[in-house]
């Protein structure tokens, strides 16, 4: 046997020595599978297992993506050369073990165990709703180490796919699979390779990931101006303080669900668009007090109308997504 062949087999067999194993789900009572991905809502149990013979020891590790910073691939609208490319935006991840889940080869995931990992001064990390990354490893007897994907697969466009997420949404229909992108990094420019596969996202790729997950069809790259473009508008009008300047009834005139789109100026171009979500204050009314989801150039998050990010001139358009 040559030397080169010798080599490559050595290394061949150490590669598969520290990288061999996937973890395992399931979802209440249904049978563990092996998937990068797995949705359910909270009210669901999911089970994760790890099992590896011969395991000495394992360690559990929740992969949690920085979103309190802003990513871009391109500058932003307000800068030099806006919406110029410049290249994949590094995102930042931090890997933490989760220490009651050690020497476990199975485990039940719970939303207390999620909110004790929650990062510190990072407003948009959400431990209820949205998506969550895993890794295990276990050493064995011998010495040699077993892993599933994890932060080492990590690519120029982000963190791999292969890498376990949980996604919990709220409900399964098009407002319910958005809510599964919270805890997703915001990039402006995202490419649909990010956006679809939960990696990193911008207003318009969000909503338009969201009804590719949730059809399970290829994402369609639409930017703001395109929807406004392609959708029925249900309503257009002027915005000030969160208040528009015609009246517009919830469930009426739009439904929780359509989207928001805004320019910021006259005769300028659509620049924002979010999701209405919540009726907050139950008057019936769009007004000041009323949610919309949105992201971009932060994670997706929930934010009232009076904080002024949909000020302008405004176009709310039917989701075809919503019924």
């Amino acid at each position: 046997m040559s030397k080169k062949i010798t080599l490559f087999l050595l290394f061949m067999a150490l590669l598969q020595s520290s990288f061999a194993k996937e973890i395992s789900h399931k979802v209440d009572n249904k049978s563990f599978k092996q998937g990068s991905s797995v949705y359910l809502t909270p009210s669901q149990k999911l089970s994760l297992k790890f099992d590896v013979k011969n395991a000495k020891t394992i360690r559990w590790y929740q992969i949690i993506p920085d979103t309190s910073k802003f990513y871009k691939n391109a500058n932003h609208p307000w800068e030099k050369n806006p919406y110029k490319w410049i290249g994949f935006g590094k995102i930042e991840y931090q890997k933490v073990e989760i220490k009651s889940f050690r020497d476990k080869k199975e485990l039940l995931l719970t939303q207390k165990i999620l909110e004790e990992n929650r990062p510190k001064n990072n407003y948009f990390y959400n431990s209820h709703l949205g998506s969550f990354w895993f890794e295990a490893e276990a050493t064995l007897k011998s010495g040699k180490k077993v892993r599933s994907s994890g932060l080492k697969e990590m690519t120029y466009r982000g963190l791999s796919t292969k890498v376990l997420r949980v996604s919990y949404l709220k409900s399964y229909d098009y407002i319910g699979y958005l809510t599964s992108f919270f805890n997703v990094p915001g990039i402006f420019g995202s490419i649909p390779h990010q956006s679809k596969n939960y990696i990193g996202v911008d207003c318009a790729d969000v909503l338009m990931a969201t009804s590719a997950v949730m059809h399970k069809k290829k994402l369609k790259e639409y930017n703001v101006a395109m929807l406004v473009s392609q959708l029925k508008h249900q309503a257009d009008f002027k915005m000030n303080n969160g208040i528009p300047n015609k009246k517009l009834r919830w469930n009426k005139d739009f439904k929780a669900g359509d989207f928001i789109a805004v320019k910021y100026y006259k005769n300028g171009r659509y620049a924002h668009i979010g999701m209405l979500y919540k009726d907050a204050n139950n008057n019936g009314i769009l007004d000041k007090k009323d949610i919309v989801l949105n992201a971009g150039p932060n994670a997706l998050h929930p934010i009232l109308l009076k904080k002024g990010a949909f000020d302008g001139w405004v176009s709310i358009l039917k989701n075809r997504d919503v019924r």
